[in-house]
């Protein structure tokens, strides 16, 4: 019997609690690596030696541990490093990718205005000058950041340089929303 059928039968999902662990079970842990998402939807992603973590340069990308709802599928940690859509990892992947068309959108940048300095009227842009896509932008009278979505493809490189922490990339929904196949 899984750990979720057990909580279940005890009643877990009538308590708040209950349902919020459950849904940190079934949540990504971050954004999955660029070019795979439709990928892994269709075939999964089990049995392999994890290369794309090998490949990977800028060493961000883990795996869901074995008591996850995805346990197994990878995802991207921006804690020190941005992805920089480099595409080794796809390379790497034995699974046949086809990384024609315009670079993937990872996820979405989060700004968190409580945390940022900007916000409580310290100037700051180290994210705004990190973002290379410039979706980070400044309002000239209130020098307060925000998050221009149209423009976030993502990445995660301003993570890395936010000294408070006051950012985050929330995965992309379209595909984690989806029901994963092991999942």
């Amino acid at each position: 019997m899984d750990i979720g059928r057990r909580d279940f039968l005890r009643g877990a999902s009538l308590t708040r609690e209950g349902r919020a662990r459950a849904a940190r079970h079934q949540a990504p842990l971050g954004p999955s690596p660029p070019w795979m998402p439709d990928l892994l939807q269709r075939n999964g992603c089990g049995g392999c030696d994890q290369a794309c973590a090998s490949a990977c340069e800028q060493d961000i990308i883990r795996f869901h541990p074995r008591e996850h709802a995805l346990a197994g599928f990878p995802y991207l940690v921006f804690s020190d490093a941005g992805c920089t859509l480099c595409g080794d990892c796809a390379e790497a992947c034995p699974l046949d990718f086809s990384r024609d068309g315009p670079a993937p959108r990872l996820g979405q940048a989060q700004l968190e205005r409580g945390r940022c300095l900007a916000w409580h009227d310290i100037i700051c842009m180290s994210c705004v000058t990190a973002c290379q896509v410039r979706a980070l932008v400044r309002d000239p009278h209130s020098r307060r950041i925000a998050v221009a979505a149209d423009r976030c493809n993502g990445c995660g490189i301003c993570v890395r340089a936010c000294p408070v922490d006051a950012l985050a990339v929330t995965p992309d929904p379209l595909f984690w929303n989806r029901e994963c196949p092991g999942a």
